[in-house]
């Protein structure tokens, strides 16, 4: 239901909790003329602020229903989903797998011709595999997001990790001295390729929720981190908060049959906000 009833109903809530508009809008951090016109019918109000005021007037979502503006229900084809669920689970192999790569590397950046394991070339085949299909969750969500952004910077994130990955297994065959050299390019070329993604995350919050802008923010973040290099170590701890936010969104979009922009209804259907 539409204005102006939603408004007549947030006047009627607001008074039964005896409320003046004046007190209202203090606790919801609101100005008089917004909630004036709310409950005028003259506008409609965003979500947040819906859920802001329904909050203060200890109106539960199902009780509210019926009063709230339609959402745009979005639905994921079941190809999408079946990828979304490949996809995480490539990020939960990736993510672990990564840690036993994160020590070589670590260690041939620290001390240069340090003697590698022989399964070294067959682990950085595996992290790139899994990483393929992980990222390419995100190349399929931007599709269906119609997001260029997410799309774009899902595949340059897969391209330049595709480059550093070859460069690994090309230098680990040489054992060259300048390899510190090539871990500063790597550190920051991993940086450069969070940004667009990260972004493409944030892009679509409104459309699928807070837990997107955070992920986003949290890679905003690394990537800054990276691309100083000299934070990098702090950069890496980011980057794993980063992956497993990224893993549940995966799981959470399979897991969930439809998306709407708002809160979750009393069926269990999830409604982000």
């Amino acid at each position: 239901m539409k204005q102006p009833e939603l408004g007549l109903k947030i006047q009627e809530w607001r008074k039964a909790k005896g409320l003046t508009q004046e007190e209202l809008v203090e606790r919801c951090n609101l100005n008089v003329r917004t909630i004036q016109r709310i409950e005028a019918g003259e506008v409609t109000p965003r979500s947040y602020t819906i859920k802001a005021i329904m909050e203060v007037l200890d109106v539960s979502h199902v009780e509210a229903l019926d009063y709230l503006p339609k959402q745009e229900e979005m639905n994921f084809s079941s190809l999408s989903k079946k990828i979304f669920l490949l996809a995480g689970i490539a990020g939960i192999i990736y993510f672990f797998i990564s840690i036993i790569e994160f020590y070589w590397d670590g260690s041939v950046f620290m001390e240069s011709g340090i003697e590698l394991p022989d399964y070294y070339v067959v682990l950085k085949v595996f992290v790139f595999i899994s990483l393929f299909f992980y990222v390419f969750g995100f190349v399929r969500l931007g599709k269906e997001l119609g997001s260029k952004l997410i799309q774009i910077g899902s595949i340059l994130f897969i391209i330049i990790n595709l480059g550093i990955i070859g460069a690994d297994i090309f230098y680990s065959e040489q054992y060259l001295m300048d390899y510190k050299l090539f871990g500063v390019f790597k550190i920051f070329s991993l940086g450069v390729s969070l940004i667009p993604l990260s972004i493409g995350l944030i892009s679509v919050q409104n459309k699928m929720g807070s837990i997107f802008l955070v992920a986003g923010v949290v890679g905003l973040f690394t990537a800054l981190l990276f691309c100083t290099v000299l934070f990098s170590m702090y950069g890496l701890i980011l980057l794993t908060a980063f992956d497993i936010l990224c893993i549940y969104l995966l799981f959470s979009i399979y897991s969930k049959k439809e998306y709407f922009n708002g809160a979750e209804n009393e069926n269990g259907t999830l409604v982000l906000s």
